[in-house]
């Protein structure tokens, strides 16, 4: 092929699960920024190829039948007969045959078939280049399976789908074990001695904040799919980008469940680290603009005993609060819920809210029937479908003494896909300049454990540039990172049922808040979801508090000794036989009116106080005379 052509060969043959193959952009052409262009339509099982011609200078392609021409006719060629297309005039003609189908062919024929054959091996059977992508999670981990088998199912995907790729990523897994010291030295290890121009992962947020900062260090881009805590952010590591949605985002659909229940005060318990502290500031802020309390809150330790959890538990259900949201790691979440039905606290007249990394990983949770939970919403697409049977099927061969319920996409299941679906897109970006760049670093000033000395890795920006730019539609719909953060489309609301599943109650958006339906705007001030079956199989909203068992309740003194004539107005009766106190009349109802409307529980008795003078009744009162250990106390004066 000529040197000035710029037609390069390709195959139309289908492939068995995807779309045919499209010709990429080769490197360091004006089109290597752009977007991938779109899949065409399918088509059959047939093959082109272009070759200049020597003779008159043209750009020839033989052509089998069937095949959508890709020079420009537009148009199919449906006819049996081989053709050759002249891709600069775009005219075609059938090739000469000698009398009917069986001759043989004109010896121009052959001479362009051979040099068309001998023309191939050096154009468009090139070998791609390897592009070295670290991958750093805890293997025995739910996400670290997870990713385990959606990174390679991915990008076989991509590959297929683009068989004409001019860069291959290549993935070198390491296992970190969870642990922040060992993620670092597997991202040391990648970048100084592996050659690795970015690093997908690390799986948890601690570990991604310290990696993240040496990957800011080498100029190396740091992509993680699992790591929502808003601890780390690309704003305090330039290299960082978040391939997922951040735990931040989830708080205001919490807090519009809070004002659409009327619950005026909701309890946070989280994983006591970086995963759940760093979230609980943002959630109580939404909650208090939502008029919702945070009386207290229940942080656990990631390695708190089963009897810790539940003596907390137990606290927790003797106080007046029936309103949680849960947001802690699938591990402690078991022992919490495990905790809570022991001590009556899944039943009747509770809530409980799972944050969506629970959501996304209910099939390793299991929570009890009745809660609430909230997932960053996926369409549902045939694409989805047809990956999420491919994904539950390689998921069980890859693990096979996992349970059933774990072959459930969730949340880090899409990410990881399309996390791993924008690496390759942009390596596919990156020029010939850039890959032929020395992998690794460059220009270090110490060992490979230095870090102070690292080096710095020379197609790290443009790397960084291209995942940043990389526009395309995923699994979990458009990927379009805005700040170096995944953008937030939607929050879907379910509800956990007693098989597992999961019933869609409604979403939330920041624009139309929450709705039955998927962008558009509720009737109601509050927004609109389906009926929700609560703990206990109960259809009654809870009210989000009762009276508690255990508190100190507010004592109130009456006097005791009033005329007939004030009766009416206010009183107090003492049974002689049950020692129980009655208290009555128009000021006793604008009292316990009052309490009524209290967001919370006011537990409260009627104290009968001596006949006294109003001022020395509330001296004594004060002085504690009165009322024995009183801490707050009210007196009735009747006028």
């Amino acid at each position: 092929m000529s040197s000035s052509s710029s037609t390069v060969s390709m195959a139309c043959a289908s492939h068995p699960r995807t779309q045919p193959p499209l010709l990429l952009p080769r490197r360091g052409s004006a089109s290597s920024g752009s977007p991938l262009p779109a899949l065409p339509p399918f088509s059959s099982e047939v093959s082109t190829a272009c070759a200049s011609n020597p003779a008159s200078n043209q750009t020839l392609r033989v052509v089998s039948y069937n095949c959508h021409e890709s020079c420009g006719l537009g148009k199919k060629l449906s006819r049996p007969t081989p053709q050759i297309v002249d891709c600069s005039t775009q005219t075609e003609a059938p090739l000469s045959m000698a009398g009917d189908a069986r001759a043989g062919p004109s010896p121009s024929l052959l001479f362009l078939l051979v040099g068309l054959a001998a023309s191939l091996p050096a154009t468009s059977r090139a070998e791609p280049t390897d592009v070295n992508v670290g991958l750093i999670i805890d293997a025995a981990s739910p996400v670290g399976k997870i990713a385990t088998t959606t990174i390679p199912m991915a990008l076989d995907d991509f590959y297929a789908a683009f068989p004409n790729s001019t860069a291959r990523v290549k993935i070198l897994p390491h296992d970190s074990g969870g642990d922040v010291v060992a993620a670092a030295s597997s991202a040391l290890q990648l970048m100084t001695r592996q050659g690795a121009r970015a690093i997908l992962g690390p799986q948890s947020s601690v570990e991604s904040a310290f990696v993240a900062d040496l990957g800011t260090r080498a100029e190396v881009p740091v992509v993680s799919f699992s790591a929502t805590s808003p601890s780390v952010s690309p704003t305090t590591a330039r290299f960082f980008a978040r391939a997922a949605l951040s735990d931040a985002a989830q708080a205001g659909a919490i807090a519009a469940l809070a004002t659409y229940f009327v619950w005026r005060r909701v309890v946070p318990i989280y994983q006591d680290d970086d995963y759940g502290a760093a979230f609980v500031p943002f959630l109580v802020d939404a909650l208090t603009s939502a008029r919702a309390a945070v009386p207290y809150r229940c942080a656990f330790p990631a390695a708190a005993s089963d009897d810790a959890v539940a003596a907390a538990l137990y606290r927790m259900e003797s106080e007046q609060t029936r309103a949680f949201v849960l947001h802690t790691r699938p591990g402690l979440a078991e022992r919490v819920f495990d905790a809570a039905a022991e001590a009556g606290m899944m039943g009747e007249g509770y809530a409980w809210v799972i944050t969506d990394g629970l959501t996304g990983l209910h099939g390793f949770v299991k929570p009890p029937q009745g809660v609430i939970g909230i997932a960053a919403y996926v369409r549902d697409t045939p694409r989805m479908r047809d990956v999420e049977r491919r994904w539950a099927h390689r998921y069980m061969r890859e693990h096979p003494d996992a349970e059933r319920a774990h072959a459930e996409m969730g949340c880090y299941d899409v990410w990881a896909y399309d996390a791993a679906w924008a690496v390759a897109s942009a390596a596919e970006r990156l020029s010939s300049s850039d890959l032929s760049s020395p992998p690794g670093l460059v220009g270090g000033k110490g060992g490979p454990t230095d870090i102070s000395g690292l080096g710095k890795s020379m197609s790290g920006e443009n790397f960084l540039r291209a995942i940043n730019d990389t526009r395309f539609e995923g699994l979990g719909g458009r990927f379009n990172l805005i700040n170096d953060e995944l953008a937030v489309p939607a929050f879907e609301v379910v509800n956990i049922m007693n098989n597992g599943k999961e019933r869609s109650l409604g979403f939330w958006t920041q624009q139309y808040g929450l709705t039955r339906h998927i962008g558009r705007r509720s009737k109601a001030l509050n927004g609109e979801l389906k009926p929700v079956i609560w703990p206990g199989d109960s259809t009654v909203r809870p009210s989000g508090w009762v009276q508690p068992t255990v508190a100190r309740k507010l004592r109130v003194a009456v006097p005791g000794n009033v005329s007939d004539s004030y009766r009416p107005i206010v009183h107090l009766d003492v049974d002689p036989v049950t020692n129980q106190t009655t208290a009555g009349g128009f000021v006793i109802e604008v009292f316990e009116a009052a309490v009524r409307l209290l967001p919370y529980a006011l537990p409260f008795e009627y104290v009968k106080a001596k006949s006294m003078p109003y001022d020395e009744l509330v001296k004594a009162v004060g002085n504690g005379i009165v009322l024995k250990s009183v801490i707050h106390s009210f007196c009735f004066k009747v006028y």
